[in-house]
């Protein structure tokens, strides 16, 4: 789904209206992040603990297909526009906007985390809500029995290319009847970590004599934790009416 649709607005979901078979009504409704876990991982013989997860997340955009992909879905039929950056580690909800779209079904999903790359844009480009340009800043600390460490990274979620979002499609399944719903987000920032070889980095930072481990996009580290975040352990979409 090309992100720009998020510069075109209602126009594209007057469009959409217009493809679709019964009469459809414009809603709005309330959009929430709502982190799940507590922070905290088992992974092979060692115990992560997240000490700070901000996350960006938006736009998000969703389609009446079952693929959120550009050339299946050519019109967004509801869209979060907004960015906004949470934090993973809090137990309560945390708005991230409106959801501003239409009634009928939903099947799939596509999106970006904070970095964008609209057609109109030569390079992807983070909102001014992401934390420091980035789509999250992770820290925590991996334990084992004989060793431990901190650990901090930098993760950029980019789109691949241009007019593309960095999340290209992802299931979501919902009929909105009204604007009586509430769009509930959900991640779990710790599972993202399940990729990252631990053994490896506590090797490395024995050779080095380091304490704490510094994840860069570009690394190897930084394209586990792309695949927990978009693959193994990616968000998911909750519609509760109200």
């Amino acid at each position: 789904m090309s992100p720009l649709r998020l510069l075109l607005g209602a126009s594209l979901l007057l469009g959409a209206a217009a493809c679709l078979e019964s009469p459809q009504s414009f809603v709005d409704y309330d959009a929430v992040a709502v982190p799940d876990g507590n922070g905290s991982a088992s992974i092979g013989a060692w115990t992560v603990k997240l000490t700070r997860a901000d996350v960006a997340l938006g736009p998000f955009y969703f389609c009446a297909s079952a693929s959120g992909s550009s050339t299946l879905c050519k019109s967004a039929v509801a869209e979060v526009r907004d960015v906004t950056t949470v934090n993973g580690l809090a137990f309560a909800p945390a708005g991230i906007g409106r959801v501003h779209g239409l009634t009928g079904p939903i099947q799939s999903a596509s999106y970006d985390l904070g970095i964008s790359w609209f057609d109109t844009q030569t390079a992807p480009t983070p909102a001014e809500a992401t934390p420091s340009g980035h789509s999250m800043r992770i820290e925590g600390m991996a334990t084992s029995p004989t060793s431990s460490f901190t650990f901090t990274a930098d993760v950029d979620v980019v789109p691949q290319y241009q007019g593309q979002n960095a999340v290209a499609t992802a299931p979501a399944e919902a009929t909105v009847t009204s604007g009586a719903y509430r769009l509930e987000v959900h991640f779990d920032a710790a599972a993202w970590m399940r990729q990252l070889d631990f053994d490896a980095i506590a090797a490395e930072l024995a050779q080095t004599g380091a304490t704490n481990y510094v994840i860069e996009p570009g690394t190897v580290e930084h394209g586990a934790l792309l695949v927990g975040i978009k693959n193994l352990a990616p968000i998911q979409f909750r519609w509760v009416s109200l």
